[in-house]
């Protein structure tokens, strides 16, 4: 391909992607999408060039995957692992420079990073949410709009914090589970649940 960050998804976080990249003076050649109902058409002026499975066939040196399920980035992440995914922070966000970020992870504008926080592969910190020192976010995990994580938190891979949701020092979340929008972890939960209210207790046994 062409030189330009190619974008994977032409959903509403892609509009998110596409503010970041160009905040940051990235150049951004398209976007991949498997509707085939938006080949040809643009979002916000970016051309959606075809199928995800055009990676198969020139994987891009740099490309970031801007789909806010969990569980499809973690799939296309894994069926594109020839592709050079980016690491992108908005310039709005504040990433102390003890913290970790591994590829494919996305910060957007007014988040902040704190220290020795570690962030693993294809992560998003989403507006104005917060991650406090030390805390460690496993893969796929995801912290909403407004979501606050204290001190030590651990997220298990693919975890969703929902918007505004808030986890108090050195609660752990495990695997896949989902946090809704505007809950309070005040305690450890196990993987595959989903946690609604203050305090957050489980709603479901299955995170579907």
């Amino acid at each position: 391909m062409a030189k330009g960050a190619i974008i994977i998804g032409a959903g509403g976080h892609a509009k998110v992607v596409i503010g970041i990249l160009k905040a940051c003076g990235e150049a951004i050649l398209g976007i991949l999408d498997d509707d085939s109902t938006k080949w040809g058409h643009e979002l916000l002026g970016v051309p959606i060039l075809g199928p995800i499975s055009l990676l198969d066939e020139d994987p891009p040196t740099r490309a970031i995957i801007a789909i806010g399920n969990n569980q499809i980035r973690k799939q296309v992440a894994e069926r594109a692992a020839e592709v050079g995914w980016m690491t992108l922070v908005h310039p709005a966000a504040w990433v102390d420079r003890h913290a970790q970020l591994d590829v494919g992870t996305v910060v957007c504008a007014g988040a902040v990073i704190q220290p020795q926080a570690r962030l693993g592969r294809h992560v998003i910190v989403n507006t104005a949410a917060s991650v406090d020192h030390d805390c460690l976010l496993s893969d796929y995990a995801q912290v909403g709009p407004g979501a606050h994580l204290a001190g030590a938190v651990v997220l298990g891979e693919g975890v969703m914090m929902g918007t505004g949701s808030i986890a108090i020092p050195s609660v752990k979340i495990g695997d896949w589970t989902t946090i809704g929008a505007g809950a309070v972890v005040i305690r450890d939960l196990p993987a595959g649940i989903t946690a609604v209210g203050v305090p957050a207790r489980v709603k479901s046994d299955s995170c579907e």
